[in-house]
């Protein structure tokens, strides 16, 4: 098991230290994975493409890459804390530990720039869009994915949670909107990906909303609201009663429900 890591200097809703944050990350990409790839691969992604995947958490996107690229290309996989995807995949895969706010990128160097749950995250996100462009090659694509749980989108959301459970589930929406803002992410990000692609300059701007319906048992949701149990108490809008109760109520087998909705937005750097 990895040694915890100090937490980096970005501000980051979610704490690098904690003892299930692997388990937490592994089941994000259960739930997202599949999209992701299934719009890479749309892309066109193909033998022999450089690709940049920022933000890699445990790595499941960057070994996909690596196994389409496969040894005739290379892919670059960095986070702040890259301990779960350090050491796994082909030889394709480099991992390192990188900065985009800080750390420099060679430049037109990838036909695939690609960050998931991470551009939400940084108070700079303007500038790293700017970076990631400035990365691709003229023609390759930039795909930028992020959540919206932000206003009415929380509300949509919590329409599909069980009965008996879809009032203070809008409340958890609220209060994780109101933690993500606090710890300076921005919980609606996701919406305003296809006009910040636009504005960053890209062509051929497309985007769609991605929200699986899961069933009780599915560990993202559950160890996402364990994580930030402190901030969402520290909101107001929720009760450690409360709170127990919704993560509870995941837990049911019978139980189905929305979690994140998930913003896909790509575009191509002009030629």
């Amino acid at each position: 098991m990895p040694e915890p890591q100090p937490p980096a200097s970005t501000p980051y809703a979610f704490d690098r230290t904690w003892s299930h944050e692997h388990e937490r990350l592994t089941a994000l990409e259960q739930v997202y994975d599949p999209a992701t790839t299934e719009r890479l691969a749309a892309l066109g992604v193909a033998a022999g493409w450089a690709c940049l995947e920022l933000g890699c958490g445990a790595g499941s996107v960057a070994r996909w890459l690596a196994e389409r690229v496969g040894p005739t290309g290379q892919v670059l996989a960095t986070d702040l804390d890259p301990r779960f995807a350090a050491g796994r995949g082909p030889a394709q895969l480099t991992v390192r530990r990188h900065d985009l706010l800080v750390d420099p990128l060679p430049a037109g160097a990838f036909d695939l720039v690609h960050a998931r749950a991470l551009l939400e995250h940084l108070p700079g996100r303007d500038e790293a869009l700017r970076r990631m462009l400035a990365a691709t090659r003229p023609g390759g694509w930039v795909v930028v994915e992020d959540f919206d749980v932000a206003g009415p989108m929380g509300e949509a959301v919590a329409r599909y949670w069980p009965e008996g459970h879809q009032l203070p589930a809008e409340r958890l929406y609220r209060a994780l909107a109101a933690a993500f803002a606090a710890a300076g992410a921005d919980p609606g990000y996701g919406r305003r990906l296809p006009d910040a692609l636009t504005e960053a300059g890209l062509t051929e701007v497309g985007a769609q909303v991605h929200g699986p319906l899961l069933t009780g048992g599915s560990a993202f949701l559950p160890l996402t609201l364990d994580q930030l149990r402190a901030p969402l108490l520290a909101t107001g809008l929720l009760t450690e009663q409360q709170l127990t109760e919704l993560i509870e109520a995941l837990t049911h087998p019978e139980a189905r429900y929305l979690p994140n909705l998930m913003v896909t937005a790509w575009g191509r750097r002009p030629y």
